[in-house]
């Protein structure tokens, strides 16, 4: 097994999730009484943005318009986007990572709007560089995310070490070469961190942590 010299952790469900405040904005326009189909609908126009096509403010406008919603159910729906917890954690790991010599980048599918907001979080001032779909132009699970990822880098997949929480994401960082983990928030006190710990001591990147 080649040493791990880089990281790329993915951020949604492995190091941070939306608030409980999505549910709330989003509810209050469910689709026939449901948010999952309400849900399923927001999630379905924002895959263009989430590769750089448009903008998902645009998206989301013209998703109020067409079903006669409220004018306000533009800002709702945008701030229940902007709604992030990043786990308590996540950029005490990541810099604990970096302190033991090993790049950590972020590598998410994010729009622009949300990209801006998790910016505003202070991701810059943790990883060594930031990976978001919306400027690479492709999103995941495409192995052309990773392949332009690599490309921007300048190195090679050996020795390269992908953490995301969805099947479909990890496959297609393996099909480049990379080494590739699927991790699982789960509603422990720590939201999964200390698995999230010996994933990565399993696969030989040594750190302190706290």
């Amino acid at each position: 097994m080649a040493v791990v010299h880089t990281v790329l952790f993915d951020a949604d469900g492995v190091l941070q999730a939306p608030s409980a405040e999505l549910a709330k904005r989003w509810g209050r326009y469910a689709l026939e009484g449901s948010r999952e189909a309400l849900a399923e609908e927001l999630f379905r126009i924002e895959l263009p943005s989430l590769a750089g096509q448009g903008r998902i403010e645009d998206a989301v406008g013209r998703f109020v318009a067409e079903r006669g919603l409220p004018a306000e159910a533009v800002e709702d729906i945008l701030s229940g986007w902007a709604s992030i917890d990043v786990f308590a954690e996540s950029f005490a790991l990541v810099d604990a990572v970096r302190a033991a010599g090993v790049k950590v980048h972020l590598a998410s599918n994010q729009q622009s709007f949300r990209r801006d907001v998790m910016l505003g979080l202070g991701y810059a001032d943790h990883f060594d560089e930031l990976f978001f779909s919306c400027d690479l132009g492709v999103a995941k699970p495409s192995a052309e995310y990773f392949r332009r990822l690599l490309d921007r880098l300048g190195i090679g997949p050996e020795g390269v070490l992908f953490i995301d929480d969805r099947a479909d994401n990890v496959a297609a960082a393996r099909q480049v070469g990379l080494s590739a983990r699927v991790h699982a928030r789960h509603d422990s006190p720590d939201q999964g961190i200390g698995d999230l710990v010996s994933l990565l001591r399993e696969e030989g990147v040594m750190f302190e942590l706290g």
